[in-house]
């Protein structure tokens, strides 16, 4: 939907730059905790949920990018509770399966187990995406607009970006808001932030992003030889091998697909060549699996997960510190609060609080 939130003008405006699992924790905060505020979600993709996303193929649940989520951290979310997720979220490796490692071309148990608890929902992580979007039905979305810049203008700051409304490109709209919430990777971050905090804007420039692909296959049990009595394997230490790890899904999460279906999931390092035919020459030699796959579904990232360097912690609190020369402009998201999806949620409730905080603020002073 492309337009501005109903409401009228005395109603202060935010928008969130970013649809992913940030920006969406942030509306939803947002409203809870400032609902007379009118909230617009800006995305330069065509649709929400960053790299959360998937789809249910033949009965099997194929996610495109994270499938779980550390389940002490999701609970301890304003979004677990507020949107009952308890009801909905189903456990992962339900039979506490051990891990395997490749090493050499053979596959040895890891000696210890991930003690903590793993969730996610019955069609994939990218239910919870649709489970958020349903309940911001009062919030304004503009996708395929991607934002230019930010500036301020008097007490408000101004957005420009091209109207994708529009038929002609060169067309730019703009866009007042009371408060900004940038909730994108960090190379947009730093171009977004550069001209209000130049400085420590270009700290972000350094996070990089390596490409990585999933790349989901199913087979007839009959054709898969080997037990796959284990979650997967991980790749050694060291091991430079284009497929960094393999998660057998249908044992990790018996639920996700039918009787008499394996399906796996491959992790391929770096960009180019065919990715689901290293996937196939990946099953074959360590899992001696050579028939046919049902169906194959394949989701690139040219920019995958940041990876921090030991100066991220500081460089974020240093940015974060110089924000405060520019009010209403706040941060979320995996390029500054950690990768996980709790994480991202949890960044993205922190900036709504903040937010809200600026326009309790704001109003206070108006009204002295």
């Amino acid at each position: 939907m492309i337009g501005e939130a109903s409401g009228t003008r005395a109603e202060p405006h935010v928008v969130i730059i970013g649809g992913g699992i940030a920006g969406l924790s942030a509306a939803l905060r947002l409203r809870a905790l400032n609902s007379p505020c009118r909230i617009t979600i800006v995305d330069a993709a065509a649709t929400l949920g960053g790299k959360i996303t998937g789809e249910v193929v033949d009965g099997c649940v194929v996610d495109g990018g994270p499938d779980v989520c550390i389940g002490e951290r999701l609970r301890a979310t304003h979004m677990f509770t507020d949107l009952a997720l308890e009801s909905r979220v189903v456990a992962v490796n339900p039979g506490n399966l051990p891990t395997y490692e490749r090493r050499a071309g053979e596959l040895r148990e890891f000696p210890t187990r991930f003690a903590g608890e793993l969730l996610t929902f019955p069609r994939g992580l990218h239910e919870l995406i649709e489970i958020v979007q349903q309940a911001l039905d009062d919030v304004t979305v503009r996708t395929d607009a991607p934002v230019s810049s930010i500036a301020p203008d008097k007490a408000r700051w101004l957005l420009q970006f091209p109207d994708a409304a529009l038929p002609v490109a060169t067309t730019v709209a703009t866009t007042l808001a009371d408060a900004v919430i940038v909730a994108t990777p960090a190379p947009v971050a730093a171009a977004l932030l550069s001209p209000v905090v130049p400085i420590q804007a270009a700290a972000l420039r350094a996070l990089e992003y390596p490409p990585t692909t999933t790349v989901t296959m199913a087979w007839r049990s009959g054709d898969v030889h080997r037990a796959l009595d284990g979650t997967g394997y991980l790749a050694a230490r060291g091991d430079t091998s284009r497929v960094s790890a393999c998660t057998w899904v249908s044992s990790k999460n018996p639920s996700h697909s039918p009787n008499g279906i394996v399906l796996l999931r491959g992790y391929v390092r770096g960009a180019g060549d065919d990715p689901a035919e290293l996937m196939r020459q990946e099953v074959a030699a360590t899992m001696g699996i050579t028939a046919a796959p049902l169906f194959t579904r394949v989701h690139e990232w040219p920019a995958g997960i940041p990876l921090y360097t030991p100066a991220h912690e500081a460089a974020v609190r240093a940015l974060e510190e110089s924000l405060t020369s520019a009010p209403g402009v706040f941060i979320a998201g995996s390029a500054f609060h950690g990768v996980g999806v709790p994480d991202c949620i949890a960044s993205g409730e922190r900036a709504a609080a903040a937010a809200a905080t600026h326009l309790s603020e704001r109003k206070t002073e108006e009204a002295a």
